[in-house]
């Protein structure tokens, strides 16, 4: 099933709030559709996934018997209901400058009850700030509802539960689900009575654990400074946090819903107020071997074993105590859920096939106790001129290093790449597969490997593997699975009752008592070999702390084979004891999807191994509780309680999730690890920056927690006071992070001026972290590693009908002279989608303003963001007829009393501006002509994004509506080439078609237009031989 897509706005804050007016000490919204078009940004698609929120709105703006279309096209109908507001920029920076604070005052203000008001196509509308994702919340984002259905949409996503004093974070959190993308199921009967019920998550408590945790000043202030102590602790233990179980027949059902078929056991999936996983074990029948006929749920209500598809934890269910409190049954939850038509959403579900390899990151690389001979060795070649493979030796490095030169130099590999993906999905239920049909012209010729269309994808993936290893996505065997406790222990926990029956008695003792020890793991249907240990890692990892190694459990050992038989199955989870605290150490992991890496390369196994101080014990000793590393322990805060109709309240919690430090805090412990974890190091500072990395590591988790406890840690300490020289790994990795995110000034260096000068002012040989050389050892790969590309052969060494030197003389020259003119409209519409398609550019001069205010002082008294609405408000043509008359004047050139003229002339109803468009001082000419400038860029711009113009032929026209009717998920290349064939099929046969395009010297147009038809053309190699 696809998923739905609506058309939702992005607007800009900082562009809405260039528009406030202020009055009676308050900031008021009023955009019109031009000034309200402005406002959206540039970049977005201005397209989002279906969740259960827009269907809600969608059944109040559009009545109860709304359904999604199944056309594959946006939804329109939500473009001028809900809109996403970008707060980017706005909550992050400091306060203290007054420029700032009237920004982050307009930003509470947009918070009232009175809302914005804009005009988003169908007229001025108020609308109030609402409800956001965790995603949404990452990227500073948040909603924006239409007024007159705020409260309807509330209450029907709220269930009807009254919700007063609360904790708002959580609120915010648990409403922001219906955020949630996902692919919605109908008619699957799941508010069938007892279908789904809940559960009691089992609590157990873990003695005496050696702990690294902070405690605050004692103060009680909202930003408290923090200081690192070490103890032992009891820690309580929620087992099973996040997921749940569901029965076999019934997970058939919801996955041929899904896809079709029946070919995932794990479903990460969301209701009102849950969210969480649900594995596929057939409870039913184990509970009626252990003699079990009735669960007791939550509430102490039981339930027949046989009318239960789905157990719920308790702590799957977000909104168990607010139900409570508004005296409403979990029967009155389903009513709620059928009345106003909520369903199941599934967000994410398993892989079919297990992974043999994964890919390491730069944090993980960082924590190990890794020496050279084991990442790279130095007597290695800088790059190769035959296979790594050939090298007996294992280093960290290798497989990353085979995969580059496999894609970059060896010709067989490039050759069997394209033929084993041909065969990977069988011939002949995908017999027009494009990958299938690429393989078997290849196979047919194998010189057609020097077409760009296999040698771009080559390159491409080079390329990609080479950027990955500068940034230390090193590729080791294991793979990423979801994190989930010993699913046997779930169901000993629902067996309450001693059956009577001998053989019942037998199975309930076997189910009670199987268990792995404590510091195993069980990874069933593993398709990588392992050893003994392998070690599992979780993001973000900032600490060693945060690195777990286990034990692997063969569960086909087990006398009675009973895990094996009934979880052989659960082939993307790996298990682990509740009691190990394993979840707690993956960086405070739970169970409700959370993916986890495990590595089972030997050398990270050993390095992992030796940051164990009790590694010269046994093996399960050494990774038992008492003598791992340290748990990193993030102390809790009460919570802050707020009334949830408290706009105020709303708009800190807002505030507070958006100003989030958190990476700011990561790559202030990556600073200290590199020196912490790098056994070059002095000892002294190593220790000293080890500590202060596992305080960065806990502040991470207060940073992220303030949002719910209103709780700050005070960081100037690490961000300000105690800086670190940025490690040059980290300048690398935001010069690469910066090329894909910005786009450059037209004064700055370009990327590669900026990657080549990085590399020139580093001197190599003195760098001594594996981690730091990443970078320079990716480089010297690339210079050292001959790429072996072929070119395009000639057209008689490949097609049949080329075998004459005379062919294309035989051809039709009607023909011919209407494929031309068929295929110059197709590459014309295509190029000019692309051109409207590239992201405008960024108001290029804004930067040169900002810096001439900074110059003058002035940076507090004008914002640029309002300098460009004010006069961006202009209609096109009077921008343009301004700028030749300000270039006609020589504006640069003019005294102050011949300036002040012009803009009387030809500016006056911007006064109150004069003074600053005519201050020279610092190049202050610059301010109104580079305004003007990218406005009437902007404006160029606008009118070159129009797709259909006059002088278009009526081909041009057919294939560009062809892009403008597309479906959602077609590529606008792919809706293109679909017409243009069409319109060939009408000129000439699609086998005879290829000669055509060939003579016309258009072949790389081939494998769009005339895929499919291309192989019989193609001349097998014995005859081309």
């Amino acid at each position: 099933m696809d998923q739905s897509k609506y058309r939702i706005f992005e607007l800009s804050a900082r562009a809405v709030m260039s528009y406030a007016a202020q009055e009676n000490g308050q900031w008021h919204f009023a955009l019109d559709r031009a000034a309200t078009e402005k406002c959206k940004r540039v970049s977005a698609l201005h397209e989002q996934d279906g969740n259960a929120l827009f269907f809600q709105i969608m059944c109040v703006v559009q009545g109860d018997d709304f359904s999604e279309p199944t056309d594959d096209r946006p939804i329109e109908g939500l473009s001028d209901v809900i809109f996403y507001m970008d707060f980017s920029g706005i909550f992050d920076r400091s306060s203290t400058l007054p420029r700032q604070q009237i920004r982050q005052e307009k930003a509470r203000d947009m918070f009232r009850p009175e809302g914005v008001c804009l005009d988003l196509g169908s007229g001025m509308h108020r609308y109030l700030a609402f409800e956001r994702s965790g995603s949404m919340s990452r990227q500073s984002k948040l909603s924006f509802l239409r007024a007159d259905v705020y409260d309807q949409v509330r209450r029907r996503i709220q269930m009807d539960m009254t919700i007063g004093d609360c904790q708002l974070s959580k609120l915010y959190a648990y409403n922001g689900l219906m955020l949630s993308s996902g692919t919605r199921l109908d008619g699957i009967d799941i508010d069938k009575p007892h279908r789904v019920i809940v559960v009691d998550n089992p609590v157990v408590m873990t003695r005496g654990v050696p702990v690294v945790t902070v405690e605050d000043d004692g103060t009680q202030n909202s930003t408290r400074k923090y200081h690192r102590v070490e103890r032992r602790m009891d820690i309580p233990i929620t087992c099973f946090d996040g997921e749940g179980l569901i029965s076999k027949q019934y997970a058939k059902v919801i996955d041929r819903a899904l896809c079709g078929a029946v070919v995932h056991t794990s479903f990460q999936i969301r209701l009102p107020y849950i969210k969480g996983m649900v594995h596929q074990v057939d409870f039913q029948e184990i509970l009626d071997l252990c003699g079990q006929t009735v669960i007791r749920d939550s509430w102490g209500q039981e339930h027949h074993v046989k009318d239960v598809d789905i157990i719920l934890t308790k702590s799957m269910f977000k909104g168990f105590g607010w139900l409570k409190d508004s005296g409403m049954t979990w029967a009155d939850y389903w009513d709620a859920f059928r009345r106003y038509r909520h369903a199941l959403y599934i967000t994410n579900v398993s892989k079919v096939k297990p992974e043999t390899h994964t890919e390491l990151n730069y944090q993980f690389l960082n924590t190990v106790s890794i020496r050279e001979e084991e990442f790279r060795p130095r007597d290695l070649p800088d790059g190769w001129d035959h296979s790594p493979e050939e090298d007996e030796r294992n280093w960290l490095t290798k497989q990353t290093e085979v995969a580059y030169y496999n894609f970059c130099a060896n010709k067989t590999f490039q050759q069997e790449y394209f033929l084993r993906r041909m065969n990977r999905w069988g011939i002949l239920p995908f017999r027009k597969n494009r990958e299938h049909l690429l393989g078997e012209i290849l196979r047919k010729n194998p010189r057609m490997i020097g077409e760009p269309i296999y040698q771009q994808e080559l390159a491409g993936r080079a390329k990609q593997i080479l950027k990955n290893y500068s940034l230390g996505r090193l590729i080791v065997a294991g793979d990423n699975r979801y994190l989930s406790g010993d699913l046997m222990d779930f169901l000993s926990y629902l067996l309450e009752t001693l059956p009577q029956k001998k053989r019942n008695k037998a199975f309930y003792d076997v189910t009670k008592s199987l268990r792995f020890k404590t510091s195993a793991f069980y990874a069933p249907g593993a398709a990588y070999q392992h050893g003994d240990t392998c070690t599992l890692l979780r993001n973000p990892h900032i600490a060693r702390n945060e690195e777990l190694q286990l034990s692997s459990y063969d569960a086909k050992k087990e006398k009675r084979q009973m895990r094996h038989f009934y979880f052989r199955h659960l082939t993307d989870l790996v298990m682990v004891d509740s009691t190990m605290l394993a979840a707690e150490r993956l960086g405070g992991a739970d169970y409700d999807g959370d993916m986890v890496k495990t590595i089972a390369d030997p050398i990270l196994n050993e390095c992992v191994r030796r940051n164990y101080e009790a590694s010269r014990g046994s093996a399960d000793d050494a990774l038992s509780n008492e003598a791992n590393i340290p748990l990193l322990m993030i102390p809790s805060a009460t919570p802050l309680i707020r009334s949830a109709e408290d706009w105020e309240a709303r708009f800190e919690v807002v505030r507070g999730t958006f100003s989030s430090r958190v990476g700011q805090i990561c790559n202030a412990a990556l600073d200290r690890s590199i020196i912490a974890y790098n056994e070059n190091s002095d000892a002294e500072e190593r220790k000293r920056l080890q500590n202060e990395t596992e305080v960065l590591a806990i502040l991470t988790g207060l940073e992220i927690d303030s949002a719910k406890s209103g709780i700050r840690p005070d960081l100037d300490e690490y961000l300000k006071t105690r800086r670190v020289r940025r490690t040059p790994f980290l300048q690398y990795k935001n010069l690469v992070d910066d090329a894909e995110e910005t786009r450059r000034a037209w004064y700055e260096e370009t990327h590669q001026q900026r990657i080549k000068a990085f590399f020139k002012k580093i001197d190599w040989d003195k760098v001594d972290s594996n981690l730091e050389r990443l970078p320079y050892l990716a480089l010297q790969l690339k210079k050292h590693t001959p790429a072996a590309r072929a070119r395009p052969a000639r057209d008689h060494e490949i097609f049949t009908f080329a075998q004459q030197p005379d062919w294309k003389e035989h051809l039709d020259g009607e023909i011919l002279a209407q494929i031309s003119a068929l295929l110059r409209d197709y590459e014309a519409c295509l190029s000019r989608i692309r051109a409207c398609r590239v992201e405008p550019s960024e108001k290029k001069r804004k930067s040169d303003i900002a810096r001439i205010l900074f110059a003058r002082g002035q940076e507090e008294l004008w914002d640029t963001d309002e300098l460009y609405a004010r006069l961006g408000s202009l209609p096109p043509e009077r921008v343009a007829e301004i700028w030749t008359a300000l270039n006609e004047a020589g504006w640069q050139f003019l005294r102050e009393d011949e300036r002040m003229q012009f803009l009387l002339t030809w500016l006056p109803e911007f006064e109150h501006l004069f003074d600053l468009f005519s201050d020279f001082r610092s190049g202050g000419y610059r301010v109104l002509s580079d305004l003007l400038f990218d406005i009437q860029q902007e404006n160029e711009q606008q009118k070159k994004r129009q797709l259909h113009r006059p002088g278009d032929s009526a081909i041009f026209d057919d294939l560009m509506d062809a892009y403008l009717s597309k479906r959602n998920s077609q590529h606008y290349r792919e809706a293109v080439s679909a017409r243009c064939r069409q319109l060939m099929n009408r000129i000439v046969r699609p086998q005879t078609a290829v000669r055509y395009v060939e003579a016309l010297g258009k072949r790389n147009l081939l494998w769009d237009l005339l895929l499919d038809a291309l192989e019989p053309n193609v001349l097998e190699v014995r005859h081309a031989e």
